[in-house]
């Protein structure tokens, strides 16, 4: 009896060593779990649409389906691709595709490997301020019945849902977001570090453009999401 007790006590020892040692492992394995890449997507695109500046995907990510907008380049349907960042926008319209996407996601690129090249362009807010390096030899000349940027900047309460007559040189162009293209320019000036004025037009102008445009200014313009602009030209349009 003796014996078979002590039998089935070094069993017993032995049984809890080997699962102290499973649960160690377990530990071990879980504490060492890489972290999941919150900042890069990796995608399977399911369906590509052409809509002219922007291809169109709808995309599945870890089983999540979801549609997304780049800067038109040519997509293989079926095959897996890479992004950065990217900016939701709720309720898009486009014209192109005459659809209204409740959700959709703006990425300016994909590629095909996960680590980002040199050459690869990461994604960016369509909407923010372009990075602009003033130009100290740039003088644009204020426009005939116009205002200087500098006047604008400097007293743009007294500007208020007034029209305006601006010119400078393009140094961004955004097209077909939410219904309008995105136009930065500048003229030389720089107010408080601030360089460039946004405008809202339907027209098309390219960027190096010396362009004069004819819109309303409206302040403290908040489009939600996160995209509030301090002066705007809003409705513009190119005065030839």
């Amino acid at each position: 009896m003796k014996n078979n007790m002590k039998f089935f006590t070094i069993l017993f020892s032995l049984l809890l060593v080997v699962g102290c040692k499973n649960k160690e492992n377990y530990s071990k394995i879980n504490n060492t779990a890489a972290a999941p890449k919150t900042d890069v997507h990796k995608i399977v695109v399911k369906e590509a649409v052409d809509g002219g500046n922007y291809t169109y995907l709808n995309v599945d990510e870890n089983g999540q389906n979801y549609w997304m907008a780049v800067a038109s380049i040519p997509v293989i349907v079926g095959d897996t691709y890479y992004y950065d960042g990217g900016m939701v926008m709720k309720d898009f319209e486009s014209k192109q595709l005459n659809k209204t996407f409740d959700e959709i996601v703006f990425a300016n690129t994909i590629r095909t490997t996960e680590i980002v090249e040199a050459a690869t362009t990461v994604a960016e807010n369509p909407h923010a301020a372009a990075p602009v390096v003033v130009e100290n030899d740039l003088k644009i000349e204020k426009p005939k019945n116009g205002t200087s940027l500098a006047e604008l900047f400097s007293e743009k309460k007294s500007f208020s849902t007034k029209s305006v007559i601006v010119k400078g040189k393009v140094v961004k162009v955004n097209n077909g977001i939410m219904d309008r293209n995105w136009v930065h320019i500048v003229d030389g000036t720089q107010i408080e570090n601030k360089s460039e004025l946004t405008i809202t037009t339907v027209e098309k102008v390219n960027v190096g453009d010396i362009v004069t445009f004819k819109g309303v200014v409206v302040l403290d313009k908040d489009f939600g999401q996160g995209y509030f602009y301090d002066i705007l030209l809003e409705e513009a349009k190119v005065i030839k």
